[in-house]
C-alpha cells in the first residue's frame, strides 16, 4: 500500500512538473493578452475606456480580440509570438 501511494505521488509530481513548464514556456513565449488588448486598440484608435464587451482568447498561436465601440464592433488577429496583426479592423 505504502509503494503504491509512493508511485502515485512520484506521477503526480512530475506531471506537476511536466506541466509546470509548459505553463511557462507558453508565458515566456507570447506576448501575453495584456499586450494583444494594447496592440489592437493602438490599431482602432481607441482607448480601454472606450470599448465594451472585450473578449481575448488564445488558440494556435494567435490572439483573437474583439470588442466594441462606438465606432463599431472589432476583430484581430495577433500573432502571439510577434504581436504582429494578421488580420483586423472594424467588421462591416
Amino acid at each position: 500500500m505504502k509503494k503504491a501511494i509512493a508511485i502515485i505521488l512520484v506521477i503526480l509530481l512530475l506531471g506537476a512538473a511536466v506541466g509546470g513548464f509548459f505553463i511557462y514556456r507558453h508565458a515566456s513565449s507570447t506576448i501575453g493578452k495584456s499586450a494583444a488588448t494594447e496592440i489592437a486598440l493602438k490599431d482602432a484608435g481607441l482607448e480601454r475606456n472606450q470599448v465594451y464587451d472585450l473578449d481575448v482568447e488564445y488558440e494556435d498561436g494567435l490572439y483573437e480580440v474583439e470588442f466594441e465601440s462606438a465606432k463599431g464592433e472589432f476583430s484581430y488577429r495577433i500573432d502571439a509570438r510577434t504581436g504582429a496583426i494578421v488580420t483586423g479592423g472594424i467588421d462591416r
